[in-house]
């Protein structure tokens, strides 16, 4: 399902991308991360603020559009990133999305989405599951605490004409 933000959706999901940009300016990336595979944090807040918008739109669900310093984080942790159950995951390269196992337990559904370069004003939704059937599907990887799901294992979203 694609979904196409109309301009102010697009304008505010920008700006929200920004301030969780500056939020976290002199904040260092884990010592985890691999450069080479990344790109830079502005882009990529922008991003996945453009698709937790777009989850919303699709689902018609409440966005809050949050934005705090990584300080904050223990303090603001809880918030879903839609409505009051739905976490969002932007897929960007690879045919699976990341499932943490922090958030396992918490009666979260995941989503995928992904942002459609290269200004982003569309997003596909790749679709949803529930967090903890994620999370005993998924595969090991090479990070901590992390595996990743297929997209095929993903439910697909039912267009209501929201995009």
């Amino acid at each position: 399902m694609i979904i196409t933000l109309d301009p102010w959706e697009y304008e505010w999901a920008t700006l929200v991308g920004v301030r969780r940009f500056t939020a976290n300016w002199n904040k260092q990336d884990a010592k985890h991360y691999d450069p080479t595979r990344m790109e830079d944090n502005r882009t990529a807040q922008v991003a996945g603020a453009v698709c937790e918008l777009a989850v919303a739109k699709a689902t018609n669900k409440y966005w809050a559009g949050t934005a705090w310093a990584g300080a904050d984080h223990d303090k603001e942790k809880h918030r879903a990133d839609v409505g009051t159950n739905i976490e969002v995951k932007r897929v960007r390269t690879k045919n699976a999305v990341a499932v943490r196992q922090k958030q396992v337990g918490q009666g979260l559904f995941l989503f995928a989405a992904r942002a459609i370069e290269p200004e982003f004003r569309q997003v596909e939704i790749l679709g949803w599951i529930d967090y903890d059937t994620a999370w005993a599907l998924g595969e090991d990887s090479e990070f901590h605490q992390t595996k990743y799901l297929s997209l095929s294992e993903l439910n697909k979203l039912v267009d209501k004409g929201n995009g």
